[in-house]
């Protein structure tokens, strides 16, 4: 893990807030859903379960006008 430079405190519910640069960075929208992993040196998010809009996979995503699209089905999109 790489340290990102942010410090963040944790609010009287257990909340934290994501920086907006990491947010934007990892296409983070309000309402998305996240998932925690820990291990021994820490806790991870993760986003879950992005998947490509139209066929669901999850290999090879780009963002495509705020939702998640594989590179076959952009190609597929782009050559209509």
């Amino acid at each position: 893990m790489k340290p990102a430079g942010f410090l963040c405190k944790i609010d009287k519910l257990g909340r934290i807030v994501i920086p907006k640069p990491i947010r934007k960075t990892y296409n983070l929208n309000e309402d998305d859903t996240v998932e925690l992993f820990t291990d021994n040196d820490g806790i991870i998010i993760k986003r879950y379960g992005m998947k490509c809009t139209f066929c669901e996979n999850s290999d090879d995503l780009t963002n495509f006008k705020g939702k998640p699209i594989c590179s076959s089905c952009l190609k597929a999109l782009s050559s209509k």
